[in-house]
This record gives structure tokens, sequence and C-alpha cells, in this order.
């Protein structure tokens, strides 16, 4: 999967208090267009989730603050 990466010269706002909620609907669609079948339920998918927005906020605040060093 390719890195996003903010056009040169703008910066990447985090709003990590505000994650977006998904919905059972959101989640069960995605499953659903996922190849195969995935043994979890919509809880367990939305802590993955969450766990791996938190850790996505945290690698873009280390890059960001990385940028913000090299000016």
């Amino acid at each position: 999967m390719r890195e996003f990466s903010p056009p040169v010269g703008e910066e990447l706002a985090i709003d990590a208090d505000h994650e977006p909620e998904l919905s059972d609907a959101d989640i069960l669609d995605a499953m659903q267009q996922l190849p195969g079948y995935i043994d979890i339920g919509t809880e367990d998918f939305r802590l993955i989730y969450h766990l791996a927005w938190r850790h996505a906020v945290e690698r873009l605040r280390r890059r960001q603050a990385g940028r913000d060093d090299a000016a």
C-alpha cells in the first residue's frame, strides 16, 4: 500500500481528537468487499480500527515533527 504524502510545501493536518466513527454498516460493507472470510465481529473490528488510528496519528506526528525540525 502506498503511503499518502501531502504536496510539497503543504502540511498535513492531524485531527487526532476527532477519530472518524464507523457504523456497523460501514464495517460490514468493508468486510464484504474483502476476498475470503474473516472471523471477526464489528466490536473487534472497531478496536483494531481505533488502535490503528492511534498508531497512524503518532506516526504522522513524528513525521511532522521531523519536518518542523528540518525547517
